[in-house]
């Protein structure tokens, strides 16, 4: 298996746990907490093959994020899955719109996620 994720959440101990289920698959990650943080990483390392984005973060939010993706032409081929606590049909609707590949909501179980970083990742 192979691909490298970026995964954006402001929790930790999520962020530690989607990297342990996507390593023990074999893809490579690499996590930010923030918004921010995501855009500063992807400004220096282009080579992501997907991002895992939460929408709910303090700074910029996961969609405030994904239209700043999407504007950048070094970016905007990234898949993204959202992967949130956010379920309501306008949130859904709302990312799939800017461009997600995938809406996702917290909880899921690894076994669906690694289902769907497959998929998008066509492995």
């Amino acid at each position: 298996m192979s691909g490298k994720i970026l995964i954006v959440d402001d929790d930790p101990l999520l962020c530690n746990l989607l990297r342990m289920a996507l390593t023990r698959d074999g893809f490579e990650t690499h996590e930010v907490y923030s918004g921010s943080a995501a855009l500063e990483y992807l400004d220096q390392q282009k080579n992501v093959d997907l991002i895992l984005l939460d929408v709910m973060m303090a700074d910029f939010n996961g969609f405030d994020v994904l239209r700043r993706l999407k504007d950048d032409p070094a970016l905007s081929s990234i898949p993204v899955i959202f992967l949130t606590a956010r379920v309501d049909a306008i949130s859904q609707q709302t990312g799939m719109d800017i461009g997600a590949v995938e809406y996702l909501t917290k909880p899921t179980t690894p076994d669906v996620l690694i289902a769907r970083v497959r998929e998008v990742l066509g492995l």
